[in-house]
């Protein structure tokens, strides 16, 4: 076969010798192609009938089934033809826990391979290298795929019991102040996967609602005298008389101080004075009050109405670490 290529001054042959040539041997007529290999463009010539593949060849373009050649090889060399060749280019890629896989692409960025690999990056995904990077022979793609996986569960929180000392009681009594009540709380836990592993787990805890302590009062007081119908212990108050429980009164009982004052009956006001409604406790009566003591009845108040009663002590800071209490009233008697 006879090749013959394009110079600036012109083929070196002359058209009639071609022809003259072309008779006596029995070539083909000659064909001028335009042959572009990875970009890089070269114009050959040749006298043979031959397929694009068979031409390529001859040129010393090795190409693979991988490699992208246009028009195809089997197509015949035409005159004026452009044959353009795409090189494949063999890289490592390797998708989240999956083994490496050698691929040839005619992609020209990573991100032309992925989609041409039909492969999404996932939200978490991350990949080593800009999708806008350049394919080069033997890169190394690898996509590490990263997951989270988040649980939420409710728990209860118990609630505590404090045990106080209450002189509102007898010694034995337990009463509930306050019943208890469970708290909740919410734990998030969070897991970290990474191509597949599990790699680290975080928990955190928000309290929704505080438990509620539950309160106990413990009764210390020691039991007062018990009414007695023939054989009457006697009890001694602040005016020495003798005295005996008559009827009990449950009332709602607060405290007051008033240094240098007097009550409603004209006496100086101190310890043992009780303010009352007289329509309930009449004024003079001697009473007694667990954690209090003895006093009477001697004083009134605008806000001591019903089964309310005053109980005033020496000091403000006495009065106040009363505060309120619901109390029982043993009403005396000579």
């Amino acid at each position: 076969m006879q090749k013959f290529h394009r110079t600036k001054y012109g083929l070196m042959m002359t058209s009639a010798a071609l022809v003259a040539l072309g008779l006596t041997t029995g070539m083909s007529s000659y064909k001028s192609v335009d042959v572009v290999v990875n970009g890089h463009a070269s114009q050959e010539g040749t006298f043979a009938g031959e397929t694009v593949g068979q031409f390529l060849a001859q040129q010393g373009v090795h190409v693979t089934g991988y490699d992208l050649v246009e028009p195809a090889r089997a197509t015949l060399l035409q005159n004026a033809m452009k044959i353009v060749v795409k090189k494949a280019k063999a890289i490592t890629l390797r998708n989240g826990a999956n083994a490496p896989v050698e691929v040839h692409t005619l992609a020209n960025t990573v991100g032309e391979l992925l989609q041409t690999s039909r492969i999404r990056l996932g939200k978490g995904d991350v990949l080593n290298m800009p999708t806008s990077t350049p394919i080069r022979v033997g890169m190394r793609v690898i996509i590490t795929q990263k997951k989270t996986v988040v649980d939420t569960a409710s728990v209860s929180l118990p609630y505590t019991i404090d045990r106080q000392a209450s002189s509102s009681y007898q010694t034995g009594t337990d009463v509930v102040a306050q019943s208890g009540q469970d708290g909740t709380a919410r734990i998030v836990t969070r897991k970290f996967f990474v191509n597949g592993k599990l790699v680290m787990t975080r928990r955190k805890r928000r309290v929704i609602q505080q438990p509620v302590t539950e309160l106990i009062d413990v009764g210390t007081a020691q039991p007062p005298p018990q009414p007695q119908q023939q054989a009457q212990a006697p009890v001694t108050a602040r005016s020495s008389s003798s005295l005996v429980a008559s009827e009990v009164l449950t009332v709602v009982a607060t405290a007051y101080s008033n240094p240098g004052g007097f009550t409603a009956t004209g006496a100086p006001a101190g310890f043992g004075d009780i303010a009352v409604d007289p329509s309930i406790i009449p004024l003079g009566t001697k009473l007694y009050i667990p954690g209090y003591g003895y006093g009477v009845a001697n004083d009134t108040g605008g806000a001591i109405q019903g089964y309310r009663i005053d109980l005033c002590y020496n000091s403000v800071s006495q009065a106040i670490d009363f505060g309120r209490q619901v109390v029982k009233v043993y009403i005396l008697k000579h």
